[in-house]
């Protein structure tokens, strides 16, 4: 039978122990849940992460301590037109990120899975951001890396992943104290912009289901709502 799960080869080299992940929705079927956390507590794999359009009880397992983490909101929007770039929007064209750029992407990933985690440390969470937006300005993990300067500190900024016609944001941060000044609607302009350029016919983001102010921002540009999912960390209990 094929694998439902993959070890990560990234994850598990930073963490500096075993990570996998389950094909998502993969345990909707009762019949097969048991196999394959019994194969993955074998594997000695110490954190799994499990995304599912269905809430899970979390007691199914002896051999893992299941925690549902976030109950995220996937939102799409077809790419209609190009927008004028606002004046303060630039393309990042550095292949190393300044500090700004740094915290900004550990203020985006403080509010994710690995910063909404209380068995993964702060400090933790924040070098992996580190190394995402490191990867992301040089091309790895992303196409393109935009920001939103005022008097030449980066206050905003967005990353670009183009896929198979779609667009995705997987990072989007705007400085606290710059909230509720337009700036997220002008880097989804810009965002807009870059994927009619590249063909993208649709533009794909996400948010937690509780960040009702982000969930309107988004909605009152036009991202519609999809179905929410359920994003689950299972640590081994044994290890």
């Amino acid at each position: 039978m094929k694998k439902l799960y993959k070890i990560l080869k990234w994850d598990t080299n930073f963490f500096n122990f075993k990570v996998a992940k389950i094909k998502n929705n993969a345990l909707t079927e009762i019949t097969k849940r048991k196999d394959i956390l019994e194969d993955l507590a074998k594997e000695k794999v110490k954190l799994v992460y499990y995304n599912s359009q269905k809430e899970l009880e979390l007691s199914f397992s002896s051999d893992f301590e299941i925690n549902l983490i976030i109950n995220r909101v996937p939102l799409e929007r077809d790419v209609i037109k190009e927008f004028p770039f606002h004046a303060n929007i630039s393309f990042y064209e550095d292949d190393y990120p300044d500090e700004s750029l740094i915290e900004l992407a550990q203020l985006a990933g403080r509010q994710g899975r690995f910063g909404l985690d209380p068995k993964i440390p702060v400090e933790t969470c924040d070098e992996i951001f580190k190394n995402w937006i490191i990867n992301s300005v040089n091309k790895k993990l992303a196409s393109h890396t935009l920001v939103y300067k005022e008097k030449s500190e980066i206050v905003g900024f967005a990353t670009i992943d183009v896929k198979k016609g779609k667009g995705y944001t997987p990072l989007f941060a705007v400085k606290r104290k710059f909230e509720g000044k337009g700036i997220s609607f002008a880097l989804m302009r810009a965002i807009e912009t870059v994927l009619k350029r590249e063909g993208c016919h649709i533009v794909v983001g996400g948010t937690q289901k509780l960040n009702e102010k982000a969930l309107k921002v988004y909605e009152r540009y036009g991202l519609i709502p999809q179905r929410p999912e359920f994003i689950y960390h299972f640590w081994n209990k044994n290890l």
